[in-house]
């Protein structure tokens, strides 16, 4: 096939031969009827689709944007519903001001669009071809190739060196302009539908950590540990996470990102707990630590502290705060105590729609030093405060919340506490 021949655009519904699906109408806040797949896959409704339509064309009306490109698989995920763990192949939505969304989707994968999302009209794009061209030609045959304004994802892990000179060297004329904050400052703020998401994964995450407690027992390893952890997460619902539970044993606590480990719990030594779950791409999580036998007196002073870091952070947080505001109020305790030096990482991150690598949405916002946007309504964090000694232990405790007008609210029903076996 040759990169140079016209994609066919389809509409779904006249190439599905089981229908699964109605074809509706919504007519958008510019008066557009938007055509739109209903059925009962979709992770939300009609309405909440719309909502997300309405306040992206609004932001690509404000940088005066002819179309916008989406390529990241959370704001694929996030606009149209569509799910896929391939996403590492080419995916992207050629959205138009006012007009009919594309997709441009792998032909292996094109049937996963009538499953999970609501948009009819698709192209396909085959393994042989160079994706970019594919997508270059598709913004021609709308009229997008003379002296438009595009909006791509610059910053998105997805969005390539190479696709971007493709599209400056096939349409000269056009400007290519960094839009990722679209779709970024539209994701930092849930409805109640995403937010209604979050909290069955919370619900999933503290049963893992139950089991987690449950199973912990000097001479166990960390490796039967997180299978206890990894099959109750499962056996309830969870999905796939974009990051393992990080359930570590012993000295193997302080090492960040890692999980499990053929080490056995010790008398008298610390297991630590870091847990999401995902439903349907959406994520909460979970800190804890506990420990076997007797603490030592650095270990509680600085579990301690980092429970005290958490309480902080939930006392001061509401909508109108900085997250630099946020992160130093936690900081000061573990900093006062004397851990600073152990407390590295940010207070917390954004989090709720992902794919891995990652199960947070730091990059949309974090709270950390430095960070001078104020936190609105809406906003959901999981905050971690987390002191790591290196060969001697990892402690931490954490919280996902949701920042509410006058304060916060945590997700999990798990107390949040010393505990010893």
């Amino acid at each position: 096939m040759s990169l140079e021949t016209d994609r066919e655009i389809i509409d779904v519904t006249e190439h599905t031969e089981q229908v699964t699906f109605q074809k509706t109408t919504r007519k958008t806040n510019n008066n557009h009827e938007l055509t739109m797949l209903a059925h009962e896959r979709l992770s939300f409704s009609l309405e909440e689709y719309m909502r997300r339509y309405n306040e992206i064309q609004a932001a690509m009306a404000a940088m005066d944007l002819d179309a916008l490109l989406i390529r990241g698989p959370e704001n694929i995920t996030y606009f149209i519903g569509y799910e896929t763990p391939g996403y590492y192949k080419y995916h992207s939505i050629l959205v138009p001001r006012d007009g009919e969304p594309i997709f441009l989707v792998r032909d292996f994968e094109w049937i996963n669009s009538p499953e999970f999302a609501w948009i009819p009209q698709l192209a396909k794009v085959y393994d042989w071809d160079h994706p970019p061209s594919v997508t270059a030609n598709v913004l021609k045959q709308a009229g997008l190739n003379e002296g438009k304004r595009i909006g791509v994802e610059k910053q998105c892990f997805f969005y390539t060196v190479d696709e971007h000179e493709t599209y400056v060297r096939e349409m000269p004329n056009n400007a290519f302009v960094d839009a990722t904050h679209i779709l970024w400052d539209a994701r930092s703020i849930k409805s109640t539908e995403e937010i209604d998401m979050m909290r069955r994964s919370a619900a999933i995450v503290d049963k893992a950590m139950v089991a987690g407690y449950e199973a912990t027992a000097a001479g166990v390893t960390a490796d039967a540990i997180n299978a206890a952890v990894n099959n109750e997460i499962f056996l309830n619902g969870g999905e796939y996470m974009g990051l393992p539970p990080f359930v570590l044993a012993g000295a193997r606590s302080c090492l960040p990102h890692q999980t499990g480990g053929d080490n056995a719990l010790e008398q008298n030594d610390v297991m630590y707990f870091e847990i999401s779950a995902s439903k349907r791409r959406y994520s909460a999580a979970l800190m804890r630590t506990i420990f076997v036998g007797e603490m030592k007196d650095e270990w509680r002073r600085v579990a301690e502290s980092c429970i005290g870091s958490v309480d902080a952070a939930l006392g001061f947080i509401r909508e109108g705060v900085t997250c630099h505001e946020a992160d130093t109020v936690a900081r000061n305790i573990t900093t006062e105590a004397g851990f600073g030096d152990y407390h590295r990482n940010r207070l917390g991150y954004s989090i709720g729609l992902n794919y891995p690598p990652d199960w947070g949405e730091g990059e949309l916002i974090s709270l950390r030093q430095d960070e001078h946007r104020e936190l609105k309504a809406g906003m959901t964090f999981h905050m971690p405060p987390l002191c790591l000694k290196y060969r001697e232990f990892g402690i931490g405790f954490s919280e996902t919340i949701v920042v509410t007008k006058d304060g916060c609210e945590k997700l999990s029903n798990l107390p949040r506490e010393i505990i010893t076996k």
